[in-house]
């Protein structure tokens, strides 16, 4: 007689193939003989199914028959700081330790790594190492194949090296050695993650179903104590469906009551796994199926609910393996038998029962109640359905949620009876929507024809220009009056030449060609004596000479002090002083220049005050040296005004024109230029030396010699200078001289006109008119010609401004504009609210009018909603004081 005594179940975890309670089933037959024939084989199903204890078993019987068997866990992958680079090193760890080769793999890895991707690793591992490094058939199972899923990281490949392992079975023989196992929780289509790609579906499915009572009696060995050990087997098998862990832990629990002849299995059902089931759930079963179908994927758990719900009730339902049904599959809650799904077995009814989803479906649906009560009235109660802002809040919460169907057709039945009720009140929408815009157009006509009150023009005249001259008096214009007086001299330029002035320029190739800078004293004197050949009027040397530059300098000082000197020279006085040479101080003039704050010269520097002696600048000097040679002399007039043939020249103050607060010190004037370096004849310095010159383009005019070579950096920012596309182009300093001297002559003999301004006073009066103007214009005018006057008022003032700076007068643009479009602006939008409060207060009459009607109230409404919170405040305090 056998013993039993020592006869033990195994409630969860792998069961080796000789264990006493290990079950052999069909899939056992069939994944060994599908291996033993090479096939690639998949055993995907619920958990606790029994699919770790068919491995082992599977590798146990290989084994033995020679086979390599290779198990690789994915669970000990983890999921932390884990990346396809050590994912992939990990499997082929597992490979290489399972199979016993003498190979150093990480030393080989790392050699490929610049080479190849680490799937082309190991796939280049398995042909060329794996393959050639065995000679027996290898069967390779990968254990919780599902973890695949949980990687942040796509894991397509790793099926695509599958594929192609059974693939190249066709070109390398020694493939067919080699087989895969997959087992897991998964449905074949989900394991690829690109649905572009098609799903893995390759080799043998082994289907695990549950024990069948002739497959199931080793079980029977335990259960000797109890009356009939066959039928207590059958009743086990017939309340958990021959699920494997259910059956073990149920068997274990009828002999342990067997000992002591007391509960039924029915009782020990209930009492040990349907009662009070989440606390008593250990080793965990049902907790697992209970986080499957609820936690794992939130946005689908209605759906499964409300299948499951479904089957609930009906018993079963047709199998269409949808992905719903899969993975209610998948959680082994429901079992395909004979084309129908049907609960697995009769424990999973009674602890998943109806009251069970209920409350699960309270939990996680935000209308349960109403849902119910409308199930209740078999669908026919409309009370129950949502509206407004519920039916919204709904809508927008089940976004992204895969409902049951029965929630669908909740939701899309509160979404027809909202569409009916709203047709119903559209005609009155629309009557009301009528009934107001009608208001409106009315109460609009009456607030057009109200203009704004005349004691507003001038309000709106003096504080918008008050505030305009005050931010001018801080300077914050100075810059856009610079600019937009600069943008005048940009305009007027011409090609026409000055015929009194030429330049000798020395450029960087100049430089070059005379081999050195400072250009030396002998190389100067040769350049004079030829100019002074062709008998100009005086040359200006506008180069410091305070040291000597060997060789020749007694001959460039016999040039300067000749019997009739016309030779002018330079020095520095402001800052760091720079000497002119040994001349008499009647031919040295400086070359200092005004600079504005941003760094370019709008003034003239004419003379200046240094140690109690008048000192002149270079181009003045020559210009007064010029005109007294023509007998027009220099005549003081009253304060700082001088005259000087037909031009009277008045100083430059700190605040005239757009300059605040400037340094005013010296004599300083605007510097109305001629031109650009275009507007002057010019000769190189090698070509004077040369003698490649005209005669009448020297002969009695003032000749300036200057730097234009970058290097020497006597470069400055002019008027001239613009660059939003390109760096801005500056002046030589020996042009800017040729300019004052320019200007001077040309003031003087040809009544050119001086660029002058007006008193502050009268500025600030113009910009005053302006500002008039503007609020006048919005006064009489509507929007559209408003707006197109205003617009060909900014272009009458520019131009006019533009006329008087040919004038020789600068007038202050840039405040007369902000004056003209701020009071227009200011004025329009004073206008458009007080039309705004009569339109309201018109409108809302027309409406109190028609209160009394649906249509009014509705109308009113939404006039009310359509206002600010003040005007609403006011409507909600009309319609308390008339109900």
């Amino acid at each position: 007689m056998q013993d039993n005594s020592k006869f033990s179940y195994q409630i969860g975890g792998s069961l080796a193939h000789q264990s006493p309670s290990y079950i052999v089933r069909q899939a056992d037959r069939e994944l060994e003989e599908g291996l033993r024939q090479g096939e690639f084989c998949y055993v995907l199903n619920s958990r606790q199914m029994g699919k770790s204890s068919l491995r082992v078993r599977a590798m146990e019987r290989l084994q033995a028959s020679g086979t390599i068997c290779i198990a690789i866990d994915l669970t000990g992958m983890g999921t932390q700081d884990l990346t396809p680079e050590k994912w992939y090193a990990g499997i082929l760890r597992s490979i290489v330790s399972a199979s016993k080769l003498k190979f150093n793999w990480r030393s080989w890895w790392r050699e490929q790594r610049d080479l190849f991707s680490p799937v082309q690793r190991l796939a280049l591992f398995i042909e060329e190492v794996l393959l050639r490094e065995t000679t027996e058939k290898i069967v390779i199972f990968v254990d919780e194949i599902d973890r695949v899923l949980s990687q942040k990281f796509s894991l397509d490949d790793f099926f695509g090296l599958i594929h192609s392992c059974y693939q190249k079975r066709q070109v390398n023989p020694n493939y067919y050695r080699l087989t895969f196992t997959l087992l897991g929780v998964a449905a074949p289509r989900n394991l690829i993650r690109d649905k572009i790609q098609s799903p893995f579906e390759i080799g043998k499915a082994i289907k695990l179903q549950g024990f069948k009572l002739e497959e199931a009696a080793p079980l029977m060995l335990g259960l000797s104590q109890t009356t009939s050990p066959q039928k207590a087997l059958a009743e086990i098998l017939a309340w958990t469906g021959g699920q494997p862990f259910l059956t073990q832990k149920l068997c274990q629990l009828v002999a342990e009551a067997a000992k002591t002849k007391t509960d039924s299995v029915a009782q020990i059902v209930e009492k040990n796994l349907i009662d009070d089931w989440e606390v008593k759930d250990e080793p965990e079963h049902l907790r697992t199926i209970r986080d499957r179908l609820c936690y794992r994927d939130s946005s689908k758990t209605i759906r499964l609910l409300g299948l499951y719900q479904k089957i609930l009730r009906q018993g079963k339902i047709s199998l269409d393996r949808s992905p719903e049904q899969t993975e209610l599959g998948l959680s082994g809650l429901v079992v395909a038998r004979q084309g129908y799904l049907e609960i697995n077995n009769p424990i999973y009814r009674g602890v998943f029962n109806s009251g069970w989803v209920e409350e699960r479906l309270s939990e996680l649906r935000p209308y349960n109640r109403a849902i119910a009560a409308w199930l209740a009235s078999d669908k026919l109660d409309n009370t129950y359905l949502l509206r407004g802002q519920e039916l919204q809040n709904v809508l927008t919460w089940s976004l992204n949620k895969s409902l049951a169907d029965v929630d669908y057709q909740f939701l899309v039945a509160s979404q027809n009876l909202a569409k009916q009720e709203a047709e119903t009140a559209l005609l009155a929408v629309e009557a009301a929507s009528k009934l107001l815009a009608t208001a409106r157009k009315k109460a609009q006509r009456r607030a057009n024809q109200q203009k704004l009150a005349k004691h507003w023009l001038a309000a709106i005249a003096c504080s918008v220009t008050g505030l305009i001259l005050l931010l001018r008096s801080t300077g914050i214009l100075q810059t856009w009056e610079w600019n937009l007086l600069d943008r005048f001299f940009r305009w007027r330029l011409t090609d026409s030449q000055e015929t009194r002035i030429t330049l000798v320029t020395i450029d960087e190739q100049d430089i070059k060609q005379v081999g050195q800078w400072p250009i030396p004293d002998s190389t100067l004197a040769k350049t004079i004596r030829n100019i002074q050949a062709h008998q100009p009027r005086a040359i200006a040397l506008d180069i410091y000479r305070d040291l000597p530059v060997p060789p020749g300098n007694q001959e460039l000082l016999e040039l300067f002090n000749q019997s009739r000197p016309n030779i002018y020279v330079v020095e520095k006085v402001i800052g760091d002083r720079v000497l002119s040479p040994p001349v008499s101080q009647q031919q040295v003039g400086f070359a200092d220049q005004v600079i504005d704050s941003d760094g370019k010269i709008r003034r003239a520097l004419l003379s200046l005050v240094d140690d109690r002696e008048l000192r002149l600048s270079l181009g003045t000097k020559l210009a007064i040296d010029y005109l007294q040679d023509k007998g027009i002399e220099l005549k003081p007039l009253d304060g700082d005004r001088y005259s000087l043939g037909k031009a009277i020249f008045n100083r430059l103050n700190s605040n005239d024109g757009g300059y605040v607060k400037a340094d005013a010190g010296g004599y300083q004037i605007l510097l109305n230029y001629w031109g650009t370096e275009n507007n002057f004849q010019q000769y190189s310095l090698t070509e004077v030396l040369q003698g490649k010159v005209i005669t009448q383009d020297l002969r009695d005019r003032l000749i300036f010699i200057g730097s234009t070579a970058e290097s020497i950096k006597d470069l400055f920012y002019t008027p001239y200078s613009k660059g939003w596309f390109r760096s801005p182009q500056k002046m030589p300093g020996v042009f800017i001289q040729a300019n004052v001297a320019s200007y001077i002559i040309g003031a003087a003999i040809d009544n050119r006109p001086l660029l002058r301004t007006h008193d502050r006073l009268w500025e600030s009066l113009g910009i005053l008119w302006w500002g008039i103007v503007g609020v006048a214009v919005a006064w009489r005018r509507q929007k559209t010609g408003l707006i197109l006057t205003v617009g060909c008022l900014n272009i009458l003032s520019i131009i006019a401004c533009y006329l008087a700076f040919l004038f020789g007068w600068w007038l202050p643009l840039m405040p007369a504009l902000l004056a003209l479009n701020a009071t227009a602006i200011t004025a329009v939008l004073i206008r458009n609210r007080q039309g705004d409060r009569l339109k309201f207060q018109h409108t809302l009459n027309l409406l109190l009018q028609e209160s009394n009607s649906l249509v009014g109230k509705i109308a009113l409404e939404y006039f009310k909603q359509s206002e600010e919170p003040k005007n609403q405040a006011a409507i909600t305090q009309i319609q308390q004081q008339t109900k």
